[in-house]
């Protein structure tokens, strides 16, 4: 799978519609985002790529960073905003005692952003896993659901 067809295919399990202007506009931002990764070139991310794509990927809704109000994943609450910066730093600190899966759960369960954190995460697992020309997906949902990779 190719990166424009692991973005599509994101974007559309992040529930929007791909034939939309809504879908249409988040994989063209998810795909600026991943280039930028790209562009950048690091062997690792930092804290401050995570920030600028969580910006990328979803424009609107993440325009200031990180986010300033509480969020639920499904019936799970996320961190309250006081404590992102924190747990956030304590991740990137972390990351090269992970594997790039741990590290991209550990993300998942902060949710700095509004919005797009999945698809923030999907960029960064790649980055670290050293696969951005060929992505992947996580194995499995990290939070008991079922998911189907292609």
């Amino acid at each position: 799978m190719g990166v424009i067809e692991y973005v599509t295919e994101e974007v559309r399990r992040q529930g929007h519609d791909i034939h939309t202007l809504d879908g249409i506009e988040r994989v063209g931002w998810m795909l600026d985002a991943w280039s930028q990764a790209l562009l950048w070139g690091r062997l690792k991310p930092e804290l401050g790529d995570a920030i600028e794509l969580g910006r990328m990927v979803e424009r609107e809704k993440n325009r200031n960073g990180l986010r300033t109000v509480n969020v639920w994943v499904g019936d799970r609450p996320c961190p309250p905003p006081s404590e992102i910066e924190a747990r956030l730093t304590r991740v990137f600190e972390l990351r090269d005692e992970m594997s790039p899966l741990q590290f991209y759960r550990e993300f998942e369960e902060v949710h700095p952003f509004v919005d797009g954190n999945g698809r923030t995460g999907k960029i960064l697992l790649n980055w670290l896993n050293g696969t951005l020309l060929t992505p992947i997906f996580p194995p499995d949902d990290f939070w008991g659901r079922p998911i189907t990779n292609p």
